[in-house]
Protein backbone atom coordinates (compact mmCIF):
# COMPACT_ATOMS: atom_id res chain seq x y z
CA UNK A 1 0.00 0.00 0.00
CA UNK A 2 2.87 2.38 0.85
CA UNK A 3 4.47 1.69 -2.53
CA UNK A 4 1.17 2.37 -4.30
CA UNK A 5 0.74 5.67 -2.46
CA UNK A 6 4.33 6.64 -3.27
CA UNK A 7 3.79 5.74 -6.93
CA UNK A 8 0.62 7.84 -7.03
CA UNK A 9 2.43 10.81 -5.46
CA UNK A 10 5.30 10.55 -7.95
CA UNK A 11 2.83 10.29 -10.84
CA UNK A 12 0.91 13.32 -9.62
CA UNK A 13 4.14 15.29 -9.24
CA UNK A 14 5.25 14.36 -12.76
CA UNK A 15 1.85 15.27 -14.17
CA UNK A 16 2.02 18.65 -12.45
CA UNK A 17 5.53 19.22 -13.85
CA UNK A 18 4.43 18.34 -17.40
CA UNK A 19 1.32 20.51 -17.03
CA UNK A 20 3.39 23.41 -15.67
CA UNK A 21 5.77 23.13 -18.60
CA UNK A 22 3.10 22.88 -21.28
CA UNK A 23 0.42 25.17 -19.83
CA UNK A 24 2.05 27.78 -17.59
CA UNK A 25 -1.08 29.91 -17.54
CA UNK A 26 -4.76 29.24 -17.17
CA UNK A 27 -7.14 31.50 -19.03
CA UNK A 28 -9.98 32.23 -16.68
CA UNK A 29 -12.00 35.29 -17.83
CA UNK A 30 -13.72 35.57 -14.44
CA UNK A 31 -14.42 38.79 -12.51
CA UNK A 32 -11.70 39.41 -9.92
CA UNK A 33 -13.01 39.44 -6.36
CA UNK A 34 -12.57 42.95 -4.99
CA UNK A 35 -10.51 43.40 -1.86
CA UNK A 36 -9.49 46.16 0.52
CA UNK A 37 -6.31 45.23 2.36
CA UNK A 38 -3.70 47.09 4.37
CA UNK A 39 -0.22 47.77 3.02
CA UNK A 40 2.99 47.83 5.04
CA UNK A 41 2.26 51.40 6.17
CA UNK A 42 -1.24 50.51 7.35
CA UNK A 43 -2.93 52.28 4.42
CA UNK A 44 -5.92 50.64 2.75
CA UNK A 45 -5.35 49.39 -0.79
CA UNK A 46 -8.43 48.48 -2.82
CA UNK A 47 -8.44 46.57 -6.07
CA UNK A 48 -11.22 48.95 -7.19
CA UNK A 49 -8.64 51.78 -7.12
CA UNK A 50 -6.91 50.11 -10.08
CA UNK A 51 -9.91 49.96 -12.42
CA UNK A 52 -8.72 50.78 -15.92
CA UNK A 53 -5.26 49.29 -15.28
CA UNK A 54 -3.81 45.82 -15.75
CA UNK A 55 -3.03 44.45 -12.29
CA UNK A 56 -0.71 41.57 -11.43
CA UNK A 57 -1.72 40.06 -8.07
CA UNK A 58 0.85 37.66 -6.60
CA UNK A 59 -0.10 35.59 -3.52
CA UNK A 60 2.99 34.60 -1.50
CA UNK A 61 4.46 34.07 2.00
CA UNK A 62 7.88 34.54 3.59
CA UNK A 63 8.16 30.81 4.39
CA UNK A 64 7.38 29.75 0.80
CA UNK A 65 10.55 28.64 -1.00
CA UNK A 66 9.04 28.66 -4.52
CA UNK A 67 7.64 32.16 -3.87
CA UNK A 68 11.10 33.43 -3.00
CA UNK A 69 12.62 31.65 -5.98
CA UNK A 70 10.18 33.47 -8.28
CA UNK A 71 10.94 36.94 -6.90
CA UNK A 72 14.05 37.82 -8.95
CA UNK A 73 11.98 37.21 -12.11
CA UNK A 74 9.07 39.18 -10.68
CA UNK A 75 11.41 42.07 -9.89
CA UNK A 76 12.61 42.00 -13.52
CA UNK A 77 9.06 42.24 -14.88
CA UNK A 78 8.16 44.90 -12.32
CA UNK A 79 11.22 46.90 -13.44
CA UNK A 80 10.13 46.54 -17.07
CA UNK A 81 6.75 48.13 -16.31
CA UNK A 82 7.78 50.63 -13.62
CA UNK A 83 7.17 53.60 -15.95
CA UNK A 84 3.93 52.18 -17.33
CA UNK A 85 1.15 53.62 -15.15
CA UNK A 86 -1.36 51.28 -16.83
CA UNK A 87 0.28 48.21 -15.20
CA UNK A 88 0.37 47.72 -11.44
CA UNK A 89 1.68 44.95 -9.19
CA UNK A 90 0.26 43.90 -5.82
CA UNK A 91 1.97 41.20 -3.77
CA UNK A 92 -0.48 39.75 -1.23
CA UNK A 93 1.33 38.23 1.73
CA UNK A 94 -0.79 35.37 3.08
CA UNK A 95 -0.81 32.30 5.33
CA UNK A 96 1.95 33.59 7.56
CA UNK A 97 2.47 31.61 10.75
CA UNK A 98 4.69 33.94 12.81
CA UNK A 99 3.12 36.66 14.94
CA UNK A 100 5.69 39.21 13.68
CA UNK A 101 5.12 38.41 9.99
CA UNK A 102 4.85 42.09 9.01
CA UNK A 103 8.39 42.69 10.30
CA UNK A 104 9.57 39.52 8.55
CA UNK A 105 8.12 40.83 5.27
CA UNK A 106 9.72 44.27 5.66
CA UNK A 107 13.11 42.76 6.49
CA UNK A 108 12.90 40.24 3.64
CA UNK A 109 12.11 42.95 1.08
CA UNK A 110 14.87 45.24 2.38
CA UNK A 111 17.51 42.49 2.48
CA UNK A 112 16.74 41.47 -1.10
CA UNK A 113 16.18 45.00 -2.48
CA UNK A 114 12.71 44.12 -3.79
CA UNK A 115 10.49 47.08 -4.59
CA UNK A 116 7.18 45.22 -4.33
CA UNK A 117 3.98 46.85 -3.14
CA UNK A 118 3.00 44.34 -0.46
CA UNK A 119 -0.43 44.14 1.08
CA UNK A 120 -1.50 41.72 3.79
CA UNK A 121 -4.25 39.15 3.55
CA UNK A 122 -6.80 39.31 6.37
CA UNK A 123 -7.66 36.60 8.84
CA UNK A 124 -10.45 34.31 7.72
CA UNK A 125 -13.22 32.86 9.86
CA UNK A 126 -10.76 30.20 11.07
CA UNK A 127 -8.44 32.88 12.51
CA UNK A 128 -5.73 32.17 9.93
CA UNK A 129 -4.39 34.87 7.59
CA UNK A 130 -6.12 33.40 4.52
CA UNK A 131 -9.35 35.27 3.79
CA UNK A 132 -8.66 36.41 0.23
CA UNK A 133 -6.50 33.48 -0.77
CA UNK A 134 -9.64 31.41 -0.11
CA UNK A 135 -11.92 33.87 -1.92
CA UNK A 136 -9.60 33.68 -4.95
CA UNK A 137 -9.58 29.86 -4.62
CA UNK A 138 -5.78 29.72 -4.72
CA UNK A 139 -4.65 26.07 -4.71
CA UNK A 140 -1.09 26.87 -3.62
CA UNK A 141 1.47 29.61 -3.58
CA UNK A 142 2.92 31.33 -5.42
CA UNK A 143 -0.09 32.06 -7.59
CA UNK A 144 -0.29 35.07 -9.86
CA UNK A 145 -3.44 36.57 -11.35
CA UNK A 146 -3.34 38.93 -14.31
CA UNK A 147 -6.41 41.17 -14.12
CA UNK A 148 -7.37 43.29 -17.11
CA UNK A 149 -8.57 46.90 -17.23
CA UNK A 150 -12.18 45.81 -16.70
CA UNK A 151 -11.45 43.84 -13.53
CA UNK A 152 -11.53 40.45 -15.26
CA UNK A 153 -8.97 37.79 -14.37
CA UNK A 154 -7.50 36.96 -17.73
CA UNK A 155 -4.71 34.64 -16.57
CA UNK A 156 -3.81 32.58 -13.53
CA UNK A 157 -0.26 31.31 -13.08
CA UNK A 158 0.06 28.65 -10.37
CA UNK A 159 3.40 27.66 -8.85
CA UNK A 160 6.98 28.11 -9.85
CA UNK A 161 8.89 25.68 -12.02
CA UNK A 162 12.38 25.12 -10.66
CA UNK A 163 15.00 25.48 -13.33
CA UNK A 164 13.14 28.33 -15.01
CA UNK A 165 15.38 31.34 -15.45
CA UNK A 166 14.45 34.68 -13.92
CA UNK A 167 14.25 36.19 -17.40
CA UNK A 168 11.99 33.38 -18.65
CA UNK A 169 9.55 34.03 -15.80
CA UNK A 170 9.68 37.77 -16.44
CA UNK A 171 9.01 37.19 -20.16
CA UNK A 172 6.11 34.85 -19.41
CA UNK A 173 4.44 37.32 -17.04
CA UNK A 174 5.09 40.20 -19.46
CA UNK A 175 3.43 38.22 -22.25
CA UNK A 176 0.33 37.71 -20.09
CA UNK A 177 0.32 41.42 -19.21
CA UNK A 178 0.48 42.39 -22.89
CA UNK A 179 -2.39 40.03 -23.73
CA UNK A 180 -4.42 41.44 -20.82
CA UNK A 181 -3.92 44.96 -22.21
CA UNK A 182 -5.90 43.92 -25.30
CA UNK A 183 -9.63 43.15 -25.35
CA UNK A 184 -10.52 39.50 -24.75
CA UNK A 185 -11.45 37.47 -27.84
CA UNK A 186 -15.12 37.52 -26.83
CA UNK A 187 -14.99 41.30 -26.50
CA UNK A 188 -13.71 41.63 -30.09
CA UNK A 189 -16.61 39.55 -31.40
CA UNK A 190 -19.14 41.69 -29.57
CA UNK A 191 -17.56 44.95 -30.70
CA UNK A 192 -17.35 43.88 -34.34
CA UNK A 193 -21.11 43.18 -34.62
Amino acid sequence: MKNLNLLLLISLFCLQRVTAQTTPELITNQPAPVFELKDMDGKTVSLADYKGKVVVVDFWATWCGPCKMSFPGMQLVLNKYKKDNDVQFLFIDTREKAADYKDLVKNFLAENHYTFKVIFDENGADGIQNKFIKIYKVPGIPTKFIIDRDGIIRFERIGYMSGMSDQDLANEVAEMIEKAKKPAEGDKAVKSK
